[in-house]
């Protein structure tokens, strides 16, 4: 059964692209519009990539032009719904569509648009029940419909390391202005009761971003930026040298959708400590990792953090369990057999283009 993925992005690091790119792979695309990829021609697996540049203009001209020449038996997945106008182009058509819920972008009122996507969907899947519940409280009446779950995943290419020895919480992801609730102030204001009780524990936070140099700013007027490494951006090898350093990892983000790197952590077999929300649906509070209270200070953060940098052998027993709990549950091949599952219900499985 042919299908078109509709995404903002297909080749980055952020959830939306890797999102996209199980999606790709699972429903063996044949055709991908994405907004911000190059607008020159390009394939990625067996798809083929038609990117607006990040012209909004451009991207409805795509959708338009695919819709016109789409093959009746074609599946459409909206993965973010920012692009809700170009998936109504090709229900208006006939074809049937699937509406991703991811985050944030999912957690408000929705435009007109983006309600009569949902409302035409033949599947609406969000990737948590966090994500879902947010979204039922934002939009009452698009909740009325059934809107199933489904984790996503990823590849099980890693092994995992034992504990370096070297007491360090990591924490990896965009630092972004609009973007603050992932955590990082909350692990900075943190610190101080953590070195205070253990003088050699280190924060490393990988990742780039424009609010960097506030947070610089911050480390060094809390005292503790001699106990913090701002890594930067990183590649795919960093990264795994990364959690192969680090001995718990921590993003006590109270609005994640669902929280992609606390899998690459548990698959390194690392120990996790978030806020209660999505992550609670991956980490087993007390047993892979800690998951905090909504409203938890930065003392509780402070006491769950050394609970593992002071205890390496439970940190250590946690990143075990966690990655058994990722092997059997959160890999990519997992996704898949979730996603067949969902849209088979609703015929939508078929032979892959």
């Amino acid at each position: 059964m042919p299908t078109i993925v509709l995404t903002p992005n297909l080749t980055g690091r952020d959830g939306i692209s890797r999102l996209a790119r199980l999606m790709v792979r699972a429903r063996h695309a044949e055709r991908v519009i994405a907004l911000h990829e190059s607008s020159a021609s390009e394939r990625f697996e067996d798809a083929a990539v038609h990117g607006a540049g990040g012209v909004p203009a451009r991207f409805a001209a795509l959708a338009l032009q695919q819709a016109a020449r789409v093959a009746p038996d074609t599946t459409v997945i909206l993965v973010h719904i920012h692009l809700a106008p170009a998936a109504l182009v090709f229900a208006a058509r006939g074809v049937p569509i699937v509406t991703m819920l991811c985050g944030i972008e999912s957690w408000n009122p929705l435009t007109w648009p983006q309600r009569a996507a949902v409302q035409c969907s033949r599947q609406v899947v969000a990737i948590s029940e966090h994500t879902r519940r947010r979204f039922a409280a934002a939009n009452l009446r698009a909740a009325e419909r059934e809107i199933s779950i489904c984790h996503p995943g990823i590849e099980a290419d890693a092994s995992a390391t034992p504990l370096n020895g070297h007491p360090t919480v990591l924490i990896l992801g965009r630092m972004a202005s609009d973007e603050q609730y992932k955590g990082h102030d909350a692990l900075l204001e943190a610190l101080p009761e953590v070195v205070r009780t253990l003088p050699t524990a280190r924060l490393e936070i990988a990742g780039a971003g424009d609010d960097r140099a506030r947070l610089e700013a911050k480390s060094t007027a809390l005292g503790v930026d001699g106990c913090v490494d701002f890594l930067g951006a990183v590649t795919d090898d960093e990264r795994e040298r990364c959690f192969e350093r680090c001995t718990a990892f921590a993003m006590p983000s109270r609005d994640e959708g669902f929280g992609f790197v606390f899998l690459e952590a548990m698959r390194a077999g690392r120990a996790c400590i978030a806020m209660e929300g999505s992550a609670s649906e991956i980490i087993d509070h007390a047993h892979t990792g800690l998951v905090l209270p909504r409203d938890a200070n930065r003392s509780e953060l402070a006491r769950a953090i050394l609970s593992l940098l002071a205890d390496p052998s439970r940190a250590s027993a946690m990143g075990r369990r966690g990655r058994d709990r990722f092997l059997s549950t959160f890999t990519a091949a997992h996704f898949d057999e979730r996603l067949s599952g969902l849209l088979g219900r609703t015929g939508l499985v078929g032979t892959p283009a």
